[in-house]
């Protein structure tokens, strides 16, 4: 079989700039999971939770639609680096064949 070896020095401006593109994107959908996880963790479990027990108010319910929003809005921009990100990795063929091992 033959080995294939990473050669920094063989990739160009253009490359080095989707790969920047590839690893933003990459952080960005972290990012928006977790918001879309911390948004839907407080709203639908935390926050009845502290309301049924009393130590917070029950004024507090209204916020619960807002954060049903920002979770459905962070799940989207997650969805949607994702899929930059799957546009982006073709970068990876250009030095280095093998990429899916």
């Amino acid at each position: 079989m033959e080995q294939v070896f990473l050669d920094p020095g063989a990739i160009g401006p253009e490359s080095w700039s989707e790969l920047g593109s590839l690893l933003r994107s990459l952080w960005l959908v972290v990012l928006f999971v977790v918001l879309f996880a911390s948004n839907m963790i407080i709203g639908h479990n935390m926050l009845p939770s502290f309301i049924a027990s009393g130590h917070v108010p029950a004024g507090w319910q209204k916020i619960r639609p807002v954060l049903y929003l920002g979770a459905i809005v962070s799940i989207g921009l997650a969805f949607f680096f994702v899929s930059r990100a799957i546009d982006s990795a073709s970068v990876l063929r250009d030095f280095w064949p093998d990429y899916w091992i």
